[in-house]
C-alpha cells in the first residue's frame, strides 16, 4: 500500500515491502530508484530480493516523482547531497527505522546511498551502488542528450507518464537540465568516498550509456570499507531489469554475508 508523509517540506510518495508485526526486527532495505524513475519502475525487484534475504523493504518517490509532490524549482547541483544529507534521514526518523539500514541504489539513487554512507557511516550496514554517477563522464553527457532526444521525438514521454504524469515534464528537465549544465561538469564525490566503512557491492553493466567500469574502479579504489565490483556482460543502464538473476544472486549473497543479518 502506498502511503505519504511530509519530508523536508514536500509530501514523498512510500511504500513498505514485507513489514509486518512478525518481522518489525528484520533489517530494511532502502531502495533508491533512478533519475527518471520511481518505486513502480522497480516492478517486482525489491519483492523479490526482500524474500530471497528475509528483509524488509522501503521503497519511495523523491521529490518531483511518481506520486510524491511535483518539482516546482530548477534542480540545484548539489541535488544529490540535499537527497542523501537531509531527505533521506528525516524519511527514516519519520519512519522510526533506527537500526542500520542496506541501501540498494540506482543511478543517481546509487550517488545518494554512497553520499549517505560516506556522511552517516553508523547508519548504513551495507549499499549496493548500482550504475552509480562518482562523476561526470563524456559517455554520460552523450546519454542524456540521447535522453532528450528520445523524450522529444521518439516516444520517451509517453512512456514516462505512465509513471509520472502530469509531472513528467517537470520531472524530466529538472532532471536532465541540471546533468548537462555547466556548473555540473566538474561535480565529483571521489573525495567523500574513504568515509565509507560499510560494504559496497558495485555493480555496472559493460554496454551502460550512461557511465563506464571507471565508475565501479573508483568506487573500490577510495571506500575505506570491504568492496567489490561485479561488471556484467551484455548488459545496459538497468542490470536489475536486464540481467535480473545475476543481480538478485549476487545482492542475496551480498546482503546475506552482513552482520545485520546474521
Amino acid at each position: 500500500m502506498i502511503k505519504h508523509l511530509v519530508v523536508g517540506g514536500h509530501k514523498l510518495a512510500y511504500q513498505w515491502i514485507n513489514n509486518n508485526s512478525s518481522n518489525s526486527e528484520k533489517p530494511v532495505i532502502v531502495f533508491l530508484h533512478e533519475g527518471l524513475g520511481c518505486m513502480k519502475l522497480w516492478k517486482d525487484f525489491p519483492v523479490q530480493l526482500c524474500r530471497m534475504t528475509g528483509c524488509r523493504g522501503l521503497m519511495y518517490d523523491r521529490y518531483g516523482y511518481g506520486e510524491s509532490d511535483k518539482i516546482e524549482e530548477p534542480r540545484e547541483n548539489d541535488f544529490l547531497y540535499h537527497e542523501a544529507a537531509k531527505v533521506l534521514p528525516e524519511l527514516l526518523e519519520k519512519l522510526m527505522i533506527t537500526r542500520p539500514v542496506m541501501l540498494f541504489g540506482h543511478s543517481d539513487g546509487g550517488t545518494i546511498s554512497l553520499i549517505f554512507s560516506a556522511i552517516y557511516p553508523d547508519r548504513s550496514a551495507a549499499l549496493v551502488a548500482e550504475a552509480s554517477h562518482i562523476f561526470v563522464e563524456p559517455v554520460t553527457l552523450e546519454g542524456i542528450k540521447h535522453a532528450i532526444h528520445a523524450y522529444r521525438n521518439n516516444g520517451l514521454k509517453e512512456k514516462l507518464v505512465k509513471y509520472h504524469g502530469e509531472k513528467t515534464d517537470s520531472m524530466f528537465y529538472s532532471w536532465a537540465d541540471v546533468w548537462t549544465s555547466p556548473e555540473t561538469a566538474g561535480w565529483s564525490i571521489e573525495l567523500i568516498l574513504p568515509e565509507i566503512k560499510a560494504p559496497v557491492l558495485a555493480i555496472q553493466g559493460n554496454d551502460d550509456n550512461y557511465g563506464t567500469e571507471v565508475q565501479t574502479d573508483m568506487i573500490t579504489a577510495h571506500v575505506n570499507g570491504p568492496s567489490r565490483k561485479l561488471h556484467i556482460p551484455d548488459c545496459g543502464h538497468i542490470p536489475h531489469h536486464e540481467q535480473r538473476e545475476i543481480v538478485l544472486r549476487h545482492t542475496a549473497e551480498f546482503f546475506a554475508g552482513q552482520p545485520e543479518l546474521v
